[in-house]
């Protein structure tokens, strides 16, 4: 597509890191395994109020309190819920997020994508930057009949009543984040096949992690076989509209996305009409996140070395450069982890002016 007809859609940032920060200053730990979706039980109000705040610094897309969600979450979390009630809490995000919508943006505006992270976001600790998975979801498989497990919590059943209904509806998109694993890329895309003729369909894509000072996932699996992994022909396996990362530092984005690009184009036919989605998270260099004591840590030593740009600014960039090279059908971009109503009024700035 021409990068003058490119479109630019702005994603929300990172509503966990968001919540731990003031004026919200909830904490997370073991025992709360959902992470942000504890506030599903513990406050909505709060969740509402911090999504509400995305929407209103000039988010197109948000996306719902469900990264975290799982059965397993829920039955582990104090007293311990069952899966019925477990499913329903799941579902109330849907409403929450599109309440924010309408507080912050208007009724009727933006759009709203269901959060569905990666197996390994479930675990405690968590695994999704690391890959390494437990014995029981170790497969395809295993990981398509989880992640479709999951997704049908969503999916409206004839059998049911509205409210499962209405849920779906206020669903624009569903957003699959966090993969770090190309046997997971697989299972995703087969548990949305599976999901077919069960409900109206919803665009998707697939952000992957590269959390590494190499550009590939956790498990080792270089780009170009990701990118064939998401997109290329595969029996029983839905095609997303849209591929790239989230939860990266953005120092390694520009040359991630020259990769996909390079990728795409080796794939041929199969590689052409597709969205990038990029959301790297908005720490700086030396800063990490330890899954074992769920702390910030600082390397000084490493943050040595310069001024960084704000991350408005480098990530505008990034969007600019790969628009000019008209690869892209469309490109999404928002935040992750730190990255706070602030940031995404910033970028929100910049966009308005190159697209109106």
């Amino acid at each position: 597509m021409s990068p003058q007809k490119c479109p630019i859609i702005l994603l929300d940032g990172g509503l966990g890191t968001l919540l731990t920060s003031p004026p919200h200053l909830q904490t997370f730990n073991h025992s709360t395994p959902l992470w942000s979706s504890h506030l599903l039980l513990s406050s909505p109000s709060t969740l509402l109020s911090a999504q509400s705040s995305f929407a209103t610094s000039g988010a197109d897309v948000l996306l719902t309190a469900t990264y975290q969600v799982s059965f397993e979450g829920f039955a582990n979390t104090a007293p311990g819920y069952a899966a019925k009630d477990a499913e329903r809490y799941m579902r109330s995000a849907v409403g929450i997020a599109r309440q924010a919508l309408s507080e912050g943006r208007g009724k009727g505006m933006g759009k709203l994508a269901l959060s569905l992270g990666a197996y390994g976001a479930t675990m405690v600790p968590s695994s999704e930057y690391s890959g390494v998975y437990d014995s029981s979801h170790s497969s395809i498989t295993q990981l398509r009949d989880w992640h479709f497990k999951r997704l049908e919590v969503f999916l409206p059943l004839k059998e049911e009543e509205e409210e499962r209904r209405e849920c779906w509806r206020n669903v624009d998109l569903l957003a699959f984040e966090t993969v770090p694993r190309i046997d997971e890329v697989f299972a995703v895309r087969e548990a949305v096949f599976m999901s077919m003729g069960r409900a109206e369909e919803r665009p998707f894509w697939i952000s992957c992690v590269f959390p590494g000072e190499e550009n590939r996932l956790p498990d080792g699996s270089s780009l170009r076989e990701v990118v064939r992994a998401m997109l290329g022909r595969r029996e029983g396996a839905s095609r997303p509209m849209g591929v790239g990362l989230n939860c990266t530092k953005v120092g390694k984005v520009d040359g991630l996305v020259r990769e996909f690009e390079d990728a795409l184009k080796d794939l041929g036919e199969d590689g052409r009409g597709v969205s990038l989605v990029i959301y790297p998270d908005g720490t700086r260099v030396g800063e990490r996140y330890n899954t074992v004591t769920q702390r910030w840590e600082v390397d000084e030593e490493a943050r040595k070395g310069g001024q960084e740009k704000e991350w408005d600014e480098e990530v505008f960039g990034i969007v600019i450069r790969a628009r000019e090279r008209g690869v892209w059908e469309s490109i999404y971009v928002g935040g992750c982890c730190r990255v706070g109503p602030e940031e995404i009024g910033k970028l929100r700035k910049r966009v308005d002016k190159v697209i109106n």
